[in-house]
């Protein structure tokens, strides 16, 4: 009963099917006709058209038009407008123009106020501002003319006479040692003398005078002499009314300017500037001093090394010590050690010359 049931069914179908592609070709024959008619062209091939019929069979195609479907996705783009949340942090970020008012002074966005925080770094580089400190060298005073008279313009009183003795001692003779006498006068009218006498082994090795008057400007030498043992005095002439200042030992001159001393003057020159001026002694202060010695002038720069403790035959005492700059190591080393308890009085002096040898005196007693 099954199987007679069954192939009824199937030949129904088959004939369904003959029907349906029947149609289908009178529906595509007609359509082709048509389509001669409407361009104009003359009958074709019934092959072609048959042909044509079969390629006419994908209509399903059109379902793929559904393809528009896709547009759906163009209501996408609102999620795009999520990003502009992410502008919205920058606002969080005001609390930045507070410190931008200067900016909104002067016309600009908020917006734009928010930018100077990378200017504040630009900002962070004038930091090396402190560079002149670095930079800044040590200060210079020239210890002459006007600089001097306005420094000494209440000159500190100094002592009518005194004397002062140092022990000395020399590297090169070591088994003795010497005394040195400093001999100081200081006449009414203005007129001084000073001689530094130094003595070793019973005998005179060094003694150095000078003569003048005290001025405006401190010491005003008017004649400096030099004697060493076995030799003839040398001796430095200081023409004050002529500006000038001639040698012993060599026919030339140099020109005389307020300031100038000799190499034992400068001694007393730094007693009175130590007591009007401190603070020219400062730690890296320097000050220019014009010296002449038996056969020239030389500018002598003194530094000042701050204090220190130094030794004396009165004990340990707190010095100012000042050395003077040389170049090159040519030029001849000083090293002076002022007390200003002691109204800034020499109590140490080392002098080493070119060749390394070192004679140094240290106070041994005061008047």
């Amino acid at each position: 009963m099954s199987t007679l049931s069954v192939a009824p069914a199937r030949s129904v179908a088959a004939r369904a099917a003959v029907v349906l592609l029947a149609t289908l070709l009178a529906h595509a024959l007609v359509l082709e006709r048509v389509n001669r008619i409407l361009s104009g062209g003359g009958p074709q091939l019934p092959a072609e058209e048959a042909t044509v019929t079969a390629r006419l069979l994908p209509p399903p195609a059109p379902p793929a038009a559904a393809a528009p479907a896709p547009a759906p996705p163009s209501p996408r783009p609102p999620p795009r407008p999520r990003p502009a949340p992410i502008v919205a942090p920058v606002p969080a970020a005001e609390p930045a123009p507070v410190e931008a008012p200067p900016i909104g002074a002067f016309g600009e966005d908020l917006a734009a106020a928010k930018e100077p925080p990378p200017a504040a770094e630009p900002a962070i580089e004038p930091e090396p501002a402190p560079r002149p400190l670095a930079e800044a060298e040590p200060e210079e005073i020239e210890a002459s003319g006007e600089v001097l008279r306005a420094a000494l313009a209440e000159r500190p009183a100094l002592p009518s006479s005194a004397r002062y003795v140092y022990r000395t001692t020399n590297s090169e003779i070591r088994i003795a040692t010497g005394t040195t006498t400093v001999d100081w006068t200081l006449a009414g009218d203005g007129q001084y003398r000073l001689r530094m006498t130094t003595v070793a082994l019973g005998m005179t090795v060094l003694e150095l005078e000078s003569q003048g008057s005290v001025r405006e400007f401190g010491l005003a030498p008017e004649r400096y002499v030099e004697t060493r043992a076995r030799r003839s005095p040398e001796a430095a002439n200081f023409d004050w009314a002529g500006r000038r200042v001639t040698f012993s030992a060599k026919a030339h001159e140099r020109p005389l300017a307020e300031g100038v001393q000799d190499r034992v003057s400068f001694q007393i020159q730094l007693m009175l500037l130590g007591q009007a001026r401190p603070e020219w002694f400062r730690p890296g202060a320097r000050t220019v001093m014009q010296m002449a010695g038996r056969d020239d002038l030389a500018s002598y720069r003194f530094r000042s090394a701050g204090r220190e403790t130094t030794q004396t035959g009165l004990g340990p005492m707190e010095a100012v010590r000042i050395e003077r700059v040389t170049e090159k190591g040519s030029d001849a080393r000083i090293e002076v050690w002022l007390v200003p308890s002691l109204a800034w009085l020499p109590v140490r002096l080392r002098f080493t010359d070119r060749y390394g040898r070192v004679t140094e005196s240290v106070l041994e007693s005061v008047p």
